[in-house]
């Protein structure tokens, strides 16, 4: 099971702040994650990558990705003290079905200036893989360059975005990528109903086109708590000056940061919110951040949490 972490801000960040310098950063959870659901295989070092866009309004982001663990990439740390972003996507890997180590298979993916992530697994994802690529147009088949269930993931949500209008576009209004993303869930979920497939699926999805973010903590199970994530908003995410630990000041009632996180990023229980099971969230342009229940055959109101504070 892997982990992810987005960042979205009114101003850019040093992104060692976010992936390298607090207390349980993703590069630490990259081999001391804390909160998996397999506990038995702790480590997250089947690669890893780093998407971020620049202060450029409109322009497609930039991706580095690597096959070598993210706690051993010395061109990780480099960058990591050089690069500022508002927007920061990084995900760090753990192989699920059997999937090939290589760059093509490591997060976040993107098209145009949409970005993708993935911490889960689509379970019995063989049972519907040709399906789910019959169902694509041309020219989104023709974007995949890996093998994973998430790649494809991604490839039915521009498809099922694509529907709404051409995608040869720079912006998406964070009602469409809403839009698509619970549509790219549904569909996954009749496939895999008709594959028989009893599995279990765990899809939490994070998606930005550089001004919006959509994610989700899903699973397809009315009883079990989803993988892990949390969210933090304030003023601004910073070590104080005195500890040097990170905490998300909360200097007024503005919203100026958005953070979220397989797991939280610093041990302050107080910075951190648990989203809750089968729930969609939304930071829009203006860093609002909207919580919305996924209602389907899922969806339990009085699902016992059992995710540690």
């Amino acid at each position: 099971m892997c982990r992810f972490l987005l960042y979205k801000s009114n101003s850019p960040i040093l992104l060692a702040d976010l992936l390298t310098r607090p207390a349980h950063s993703i590069i630490m959870q990259s081999f001391n994650c804390k909160l998996r659901v397999d506990l038995r295989r702790p480590m997250n070092g089947d690669g890893f990558g780093i998407g971020w866009y620049d202060d450029e309004p409109q322009t497609p982001g930039c991706i580095f990705t690597s096959t070598l663990p993210a706690w051993s990439n010395l061109n990780l740390q480099r960058l990591a003290e050089k690069i500022k972003s508002a927007l920061v996507f990084a995900h760090v890997r753990a192989t699920t079905g059997e999937t090939a180590t290589s760059e093509s298979n490591c997060h976040p993916w993107q098209f145009g200036n949409l970005m993708w992530m993935h911490n889960g697994n689509i379970g019995g994802f063989e049972s519907i893989k040709r399906r789910l690529q019959n169902a694509l147009s041309e020219e989104i088949y023709l974007t995949i360059q890996g093998t994973t269930d998430s790649e494809h993931a991604f490839a039915l949500f521009l498809n099922m975005l694509q529907e709404g209008g051409s995608l040869k576009r720079t912006e998406f209004s964070y009602q469409e990528l809403r839009r698509a993303m619970l549509a790219t869930i549904a569909q996954l979920n009749v496939w895999l109903d008709e594959a028989g497939v009893e599995e279990t699926s765990l899809m939490n999805f994070a998606v930005t086109d550089g001004q919006s973010v959509v994610c989700t903590r899903y699973i397809t199970s009315y009883d079990m708590e989803g993988a892990s994530l949390y969210y933090s908003s304030g003023s601004e995410f910073r070590s104080e000056a005195d500890s040097g630990q990170y905490r998300m000041i909360k200097a007024n009632k503005r919203e100026d940061v958005v953070v979220v996180a397989s797991e939280p990023l610093t041990y302050e229980r107080s910075d951190w919110m648990v989203i809750p099971t089968n729930t969609l969230l939304v930071i829009t342009p203006k860093l609002n951040v909207h919580l919305y229940p996924i209602h389907d055959k899922y969806w339990n109101p009085h699902r016992q949490r059992t995710v540690p504070r």
